[in-house]
């Protein structure tokens, strides 16, 4: 159903009859996309739950009670943690931003990359493609997946610039066929597994024998998440090469994030 601004407020306007749910139904949820993917640049704060505040407000403006327009807003929520759709929103908002883009590869990745020989790559939540583009200036068949439209397309005009070749896709990760015995080298470069644990043993079976995989991501909380993926990547019976935990130093977020590193290898 294409729900365009003029329908907007006339659905929501109308008798609320999924109140009793905790999950957004599909026409709350795509009045919600629509109004955000409406808003000017740079009118999307960046947290997590600005967003939502602001169309809760917008729905008590539109004559909503402000007991239902509270609940609306705490389906489209829940409907939101870990969802394709609005990660690609917030990630095509981010990368739309002026000052954001980073150029340089991740410094783990090119320590990493340079004790390999190159082959077959897949770079996980592959953003702009600082990563794959760094791997196919040395030598890498590249694949990259990422849900933002923005940013691989951004990726693809970096890498035609740049003169290198790389398979930029607007993918699903967990919709992925990773194969088998297909990659040299997977990357989760800031890319988290989230409630998909089969995909740990989609890699795994995708890696080639001796292949190996590079994961970097802010850690939280503390150890505790870089202990619990440690856990699932063994229970892939990939070899764990190398395992840090480092305060205070993130790529991304904030300064005092800490990060969890791994690097595993598939037996040959």
């Amino acid at each position: 159903m294409d729900i365009t601004r003029r329908a907007v407020v006339p659905l929501l306007l109308a008798p609320l009859c999924l109140l009793g749910q905790t999950n957004a139904g599909d026409q709350e949820w795509a009045a919600f996309l629509d109004w955000v993917k409406a808003l000017p640049p740079g009118a999307i704060p960046s947290t997590s739950v600005e967003p939502f505040a602001g169309y809760q407000k917008k729905l008590i403006a539109d004559g909503v009670s402000p007991k239902d327009a509270e609940a609306l807003t705490a389906r489209l929520r829940t409907r939101s943690a870990h969802n394709p759709e609005w990660m690609a929103v917030r990630l095509n908002w981010t990368y739309s931003q002026e000052g954001h883009h980073r150029e340089k590869p991740d410094a783990f990745l090119v320590e990493t990359a340079g004790a390999l020989r190159p082959g077959k790559a897949l770079d996980l939540g592959m953003g702009e493609g600082r990563n794959a583009i760094y791997l196919a200036q040395h030598g890498w068949d590249v694949t990259g997946l990422d849900v933002s439209d923005v940013g691989v397309a951004h990726a693809k005009e970096k890498a035609r610039k740049l003169g290198v070749r790389i398979d930029a896709r607007v993918q699903d990760v967990y919709l992925f066929d990773f194969g088998a015995n297909q990659w040299d080298l997977v990357c989760l470069l800031y890319f988290h597994i989230s409630d998909h644990e089969s995909t740990y043993q989609q890699i795994a079976r995708g890696l080639k024998p001796a292949g190996h995989v590079i994961v970097e991501d802010p850690v939280r909380p503390a150890m505790e998440t870089l202990l619990q993926a440690r856990e699932k990547w063994e229970a892939t019976k990939l070899h764990i090469l190398r395992m840090e935990y480092l305060e205070g130093w993130s790529e991304w977020g904030q300064d005092q994030e800490p990060l969890g590193r791994l690097l595993l290898q598939k037996p040959a």
